[in-house]
């Protein structure tokens, strides 16, 4: 499960509404469904919040021991763009809870970062019985880098960000939650037979484009995902391709509401 809710932070741009969700599921090629991710959207005067929770399903559940990731982009809105004021990832299962918050200070461009892990560990008493206890790890540091986006905000204004779809385009851009050392992603449009394996993979009728996010992601080579919006601007499929001997990671959404 680790690391999958990366395709679904990229199924989204936003819509004049006042509250988005959208359902997706998670398949890995001859393994079949993984797991759900559930993404929303509320927007409220000038604030927004976008929440996301990926959990694996079934046998994979089981062999990851419960896990579950939790994503939460917070904000305001200015002219129609979402700008990030604190950025939560919160990843646990059985054994471990792991979370990280990042505050943004975009006047003096510097983005502050807390730490907290709690982990079950195995001790020994004096009369050498083994026991299982909590640990806790707490931290603030200030982030290596500043970005004016963190992944979640920065793919609901990718109208904004990426001006033209048109093939042959890219774009280079940074996002808390991206590389973890500079934040760099791009984004790019293909053209001749890479557009046609888009088309093969996504269908023909959708705006498409590869999203890179320049990590290892289950060792598929630097973490491409391929990304289709549907005529809401809501991506209807990701798809992170020949991972590891088994086939491909894909996103498909599976409900949609607007209220």
């Amino acid at each position: 499960m680790n690391k999958i809710i990366l395709l679904i932070i990229f199924l989204s741009t936003v819509l004049n509404a006042k509250i988005i969700s959208a359902k997706y599921d998670i398949s890995y090629g001859i393994f079949g469904k993984l797991g759900n991710a559930e993404t929303s959207l509320e927007v409220y005067d000038n604030k927004y919040k976008i929440k996301v929770h990926a959990y694996a399903t079934g046998f994979a559940k089981f062999l990851s021991s419960g896990k579950e990731e939790f994503y939460v982009s917070e904000g305001i809105i200015k002219e129609d763009s979402f700008i990030p004021l604190k950025y939560y990832v919160k990843k646990q299962n059985t054994y471990k809870i792991r979370e990280k918050t990042y505050i943004f200070n975009h006047n003096k461009k510097n983005i502050s970062l807390k730490k907290f892990t709690k982990k079950l560990v195995t001790k020994h008493n004096n009369k050498l019985e083994t026991f299982q206890e909590w640990e806790e790890i707490k931290s603030l540091e200030k982030n290596k880098f500043f970005a004016q986006n963190d992944l979640l905000s920065l793919f609901f204004n990718i109208k904004k960000v990426v001006s033209d779809f048109s093939k042959g385009n890219s774009y280079k851009l940074k996002a808390i939650g991206a590389n973890k050392t500079d934040g760099k992603l791009n984004i790019s449009i293909p053209e001749g037979k890479k557009y046609k394996m888009l088309e093969e993979s996504l269908g023909k009728n959708n705006i498409k484009f590869i999203v890179t996010i320049n990590q290892d992601i289950f060792s598929s080579t630097n973490g491409e995902l391929l990304i289709s919006l549907n005529k809401e601007g809501f991506c209807n499929n990701a798809i992170l391709k020949d991972v590891l001997l088994f086939g491909d990671i894909r996103g498909e959404m599976k409900e949609f509401n607007i209220k």
